[in-house]
């Protein structure tokens, strides 16, 4: 069973104090308003239960005035009347930069090829069970801007500085996932296994206030650095693995609810991350690294990597077929892919797949070697589908010069990535 959390504050938590606010340095874990666990202790009630004790037991009148996620740790800022509430509202609301400023440090995987930049997309929730995380859409979202700023960096991590221009939910750590640098610690976009917290803190904060008509410029120390930090793998050495990753196993660390399988059931070393992505109903070879520079390396569009796959499709597939998919052919988005390499396997067996594949006993099936240099999502899928031979069975069996070879289902290996050949 989990710990129960157990706020109890003193003056050294409080960062920033006047009439009419009152700064709170939050701490990774913290939840900061009530739940649906009425005996989980949060920062509003733990404040308020602080200002009332300071008080001789006088009720204090408090209102939060935005959010910080469970595990951000940094500053959270009350209003400690109604103007003041009133005022706050519409200042956060406004995301005016010229009124307010958040900034936030992280760590992040990874090493950024621009020092600087402005991450600007729409965000929209999706939930999938008891789960909920913001995805990049090009319509129905509300518009999210992050300018960001690389401070430190070393060969598997950067310290970056988050500038949020708008206030959408999780959207830094939605942000560095979509830009390939997830927040290390991130328990819904990384694939981090560290449970110790996600490294992000919202470390500044400031705004115009127009009681004193002075800026209030606010800003703590975060409870991690750069320097030192341990690099959970290898003490500091690279590590590459290659899974063969079992049917019906998703392709990340974390769950959408318990009954899911993922790569944390296959204990796999800490803190590697996948390059590039098999669908939970696809099989065969996966790399892992901590190597952020050839995760970029091998999963980059640019660099056409080619990928070698094995494919069972329902019926006999003709030469006609086979043409077909070496020219390109249209998939989902009125896209054409670019030409392939296929070949028919004759007399082919492989072992049987756990659960079996479901055939129809009057229709045979048939098996294709593919290779492509691209990687658009269920890309294989949808090109046998186009030429009416639906997949029943998909194996990845090489990346570049990376093979599979004889490694079991659900087995992982090193591999030294500077002596494939």
């Amino acid at each position: 069973m989990k710990k129960r959390i157990k706020i109890r504050l003193s003056a050294n938590d409080i960062v920033f104090e006047d009439d009419n606010y009152i700064a709170l340095n939050k701490k990774a874990g913290w939840p900061v308003h009530k739940t649906l666990d009425r005996f989980r202790d949060n920062c509003t009630d733990a404040l308020s239960s602080f200002l009332k004790n300071r008080s001789d037991g006088k009720d204090q009148y408090l209102t939060l005035a935005h959010r910080l996620d469970v595990e951000t740790s940094g500053i959270l800022l009350f209003a400690k009347n109604k103007e003041a509430n009133k005022y706050l509202q519409e200042l956060f609301s406004s995301h005016d930069p010229q009124r307010i400023r958040k900034s936030y440090l992280a760590v992040c995987s990874g090493v950024f090829k621009r020092p600087e930049g402005r991450i600007e997309n729409f965000l929209k929730a999706n939930r999938v069970g008891r789960i909920e995380k913001m995805v990049v859409v090009n319509s129905g979202g509300k518009k999210a801007i992050t300018d960001y700023k690389v401070i430190e960096t070393d060969k598997q991590y950067s310290l970056v500085e988050f500038t949020i221009l708008t206030g959408r939910k999780h959207q830094i750590r939605a942000h560095a996932k979509e830009i390939g640098h997830p927040i290390y610690g991130d328990p819904i976009y990384s694939n981090s296994k560290d449970q110790s917290g996600q490294r992000l803190c919202a470390y500044k904060l400031s705004f115009y206030d127009k009681f004193t008509q002075k800026d209030v410029c606010l800003e703590i120390t975060p409870p991690f650095t750069l320097e030192g930090f341990k690099e959970a793998a290898t003490n500091g050495e690279h590590q590459y693995i290659i899974f063969n990753k079992p049917y019906d196993v998703l392709c990340q660390f974390g769950k959408d609810h318990k009954d899911q399988l993922s790569l944390i059931d296959y204990k796999l070393p800490k803190e590697v991350y996948p390059v590039g992505r098999l669908d939970k109903d696809s099989e065969g070879l996966l790399i892992l690294t901590n190597d952020g520079k050839y995760k970029n390396q091998m999963a980059n569009a640019d660099s056409k990597v080619e990928k070698t796959y094995l494919v069972q499709v329902d019926g006999d597939i003709t030469q006609e077929a086979i043409e077909q998919l070496k020219c390109g052919v249209v998939i989902k988005g009125n896209y054409k892919t670019k030409p392939a390499k296929v070949k028919k396997l004759i007399d082919f067996q492989i072992e049987e797949r756990v659960p079996p594949v479901r055939v129809r006993k009057t229709i045979p099936t048939s098996w294709i070697e593919v290779r492509i240099s691209e990687g658009r999502n269920r890309q294989i899928r949808r090109m046998c589908a186009a030429v009416n031979f639906p997949t029943l069975r998909l194996i990845r069996i090489a990346i570049g010069d990376v093979k599979l070879g004889d490694l079991k289902v659900g087995e992982y290996s090193d591999f030294d990535p500077s002596k494939q050949k």
